[in-house]
């Protein structure tokens, strides 16, 4: 296989997982459902910022190695899955209060550099993410690939993360969206907050 078609094939398998639902989405549509678009831009900055060390760090090797050692890998997992169980619980708080206007929606984060920290931190702990690019890189990265693909993958990485969370910020920002989801936020945040505690709690069993 050619550079140009593994760097096609990286981009298609990544694109399928970015737009896979997970944390990264509930983190990024939450903060844009709740009137704070803007902190689902900066959040969306930070999950790609946290896609891109984690490629880097896998083109590195530095990323397998981190899988070979146990209490580093514990660690990573631990504190994701507790981010992912906090954020759940704040979630769910949010589906009991009263009213339901943008402003008594959750506040998680507040600033721009909040959310930009988020998005990272969501995106740091989770070792599932290393893993991604280990096998991605440990499957399909030719053995001798030529300077330009490595930093072309590294480009690659923030262009599609990035421009995938700042859509969804934008759509689920929307007035017509907006409206929509205050008449259904407290089903929409109970859902939205069991999920993160299920994602949570079986990152927090997984091996």
């Amino acid at each position: 296989m050619g550079a140009l078609s593994t760097l096609l094939l990286i981009a298609g398998v990544y694109w399928i997982a970015v737009v896979s639902p997970g944390p990264n989405f509930l983190l990024v549509s939450q903060l844009a459902l709740s009137g704070r678009g803007r902190l689902g831009l900066f959040a969306g900055a930070g999950i790609a910022a946290g896609s891109t060390i984690w490629a880097a760090l896998a083109m590195a090797g530095v990323a397998a190695l981190l899988e070979h050692v146990a209490w580093i890998h514990t660690a990573i997992r631990l504190a994701g899955a507790a981010y992912l169980i906090w954020f759940g619980i704040r979630l769910l708080l949010s589906a009991r209060a009263a009213g339901d206007t943008p402003k008594r929606l959750i506040s998680v984060p507040t600033t721009g550099l909040g959310a930009f920290r988020s998005g990272l931190l969501t995106n740091l702990t989770n070792p599932k993410a290393g893993a991604f690019w280990t096998s991605v890189f440990s499957s399909i990265f030719p053995a001798h690939a030529p300077a330009w693909l490595f930093v072309a993958t590294g480009i690659m990485v923030p262009c599609i993360s990035g421009g995938w969370y700042v859509m969804l910020s934008l759509l689920f920002g929307s007035d017509q969206v907006q409206r929509r989801y205050l008449a259904l936020r407290r089903p929409i945040d109970a859902a939205c907050g069991a999920i993160l505690l299920g994602l949570g709690a079986t990152l927090a069993a997984s091996r």
